[in-house]
């Protein structure tokens, strides 16, 4: 079944189904109302109001919400308010290292999670499975249907959920994320690049609760930059926009190693060895300061080249340096100094790990808020 099929009147006249979607939007997005209550927010009168209310409540979609006080003393109306508990959605990310899920209400409050480590080597169609059977393992078996799922993963991937181009994933490129996912599941799927969902998650929960343009910095065993433009994930026409790691001048794709051996470590990707280095500085070590500094000027060469393109209003620093704190932000702040213009504000990830999750999960979120309500034109005519 989908979203569109859980409407009522469906079999009926469209302009019944129009009004339907009203009703339903108006209840969904604002506080629970009263029959009368909905028919002054959406025009309509309160026979037609009181026949959707009735559907809708048969379908589970709303659920009776108390009554109204009437001080005249006559009987009290019955409120109504969206269920967000008719159904569920699900955040899913799945990275080099490990793939996570994430699972919550239609209002996108989680109930459930879990983590799984892989294997770097792990190929195309054992990641997905084991994607898969974790959330399968999450999901319980008594909150209703599954609605969405978003998905996160590293790689250009474009507007169709289909990853263009992976390095950090084996045999990843050309994978077709909402094919392979949603014939599992049985449910619309949304896939995009996992650095643009941490930056919606962000934007909605985050750090960057107050500025609708972000750019999202991920740093930890790779470097990669996501984009939020007018709060929505923004990729360019191919799903590239942003991957400013690319340019092989500014040296990202070395920087995580060259970090460990500027402070005289051995080559490795091992984020504690990074940790190892913040700490060094963050007591002062001449050697761990000097390196920390490169690193951050490396990274302001490159967040600087996208700061001067998309002039975001803020910047969110993520993945495991993110735990540095201003050990590191503090030079990447005056580096950037040297090349903007303006220097936006910085902050660190106000959700961790979790980021990608959280932002797959919005993003099925507005994928059901897209089905249920874009057919709704300006005026759909009242009863």
């Amino acid at each position: 079944m989908t979203i569109k099929e859980t409407l009522p009147g469906g079999d009926q006249s469209a302009l019944r189904h129009l009004n339907t979607r009203r009703v339903l939007q108006t209840l969904y997005d604002g506080p629970p109302l009263t029959t009368s209550g909905v028919a002054r927010a959406t025009g309509l009168s309160r026979p037609t109001v009181q026949g959707i209310l009735t559907a809708l409540v048969d379908t589970g979609l709303l659920k009776p919400d108390g009554h109204d006080i009437v001080r005249t003393g006559g009987r009290p109306a019955q409120r109504y308010r969206f269920n967000v508990d008719a159904g569920y959605l699900a955040g899913v990310d799945i990275g080099a290292h490990a793939v996570s899920v994430r699972v919550a209400n239609l209002n996108g409050t989680p109930f459930a999670g879990a983590r799984r480590a892989v294997e770097a080597a792990t190929g195309a169609a054992e990641r997905i499975e084991a994607a898969a059977q974790l959330l399968r393992q999450t999901l319980p078996a008594d909150r209703g249907r599954l609605w969405a799922i978003g998905v996160g993963t590293p790689g250009i991937v474009d507007a169709a959920g289909v990853v263009r181009l992976s390095v950090a994933l084996p045999g990843w490129t050309g994978i077709r994320l909402p094919e392979e996912i949603g014939e599992r599941f049985g449910c619309p799927v949304t896939a995009m690049k996992d650095t643009n969902l941490a930056a919606l998650a962000e934007h909605r929960v985050g750090a960057a609760q107050d500025s609708s343009d972000v750019l999202y910095v991920h740093v930890g065993h790779r470097l990669g930059v996501g984009l939020l433009v007018g709060g929505r994930p923004f990729t360019g026409g191919t799903g590239g926009a942003g991957e400013i790691g690319r340019h092989p001048v500014l040296g990202w794709e070395q920087a995580p190693a060259r970090l460990l051996a500027d402070a005289g470590l051995a080559a490795t990707v091992d984020e504690n060895a990074s940790e190892w280095v913040f700490t060094r500085a963050r007591r002062g070590d001449e050697g761990a300061v000097k390196a920390v500094d490169a690193f951050a000027r490396t990274l302001a060469d490159g967040i600087g080249a996208m700061v001067l393109a998309v002039a975001p209003q803020m910047i969110v620093i993520g993945g495991g340096v993110a735990r540095a704190g201003t050990v590191v932000l503090d030079p990447i702040r005056r580096h950037l100094a040297e090349v903007c213009y303006e220097v936006p504000p910085l902050a660190v990830s106000a959700l961790g790990e979790d980021a990608v999750n959280i932002g797959a999960v919005e993003a099925a979120r507005d994928h059901v808020r897209e089905q249920l309500f874009s057919a709704m034109p300006e005026e759909s005519g009242h009863s």
